[in-house]
């Protein structure tokens, strides 16, 4: 299943190595686009992208 975990343990990593915060649109594509593309989480396709786009920008806003 699709998780917001998954994005804030990369936010972390990116962070702890000394990276630019992730964009909105990069995590959107890496965490989005590219699930959608995996055979166990196909099914979010089937979903509005608003609620999954919506929890990465308050992910995004809460790490400023």
């Amino acid at each position: 299943m699709w998780r917001v975990n998954d994005s804030l343990a990369f936010c972390q990593n990116r962070y702890k190595s000394g990276e630019k915060k992730s964009t909105n649109p990069e995590l959107q594509k890496l965490f989005i686009t590219q699930a959608k593309k995996t055979e166990c989480r196909e099914w979010l396709s089937e979903v509005s992208n608003i609620p999954l786009q919506q929890s990465l920008n308050d992910l995004n806003q809460a790490l400023l």
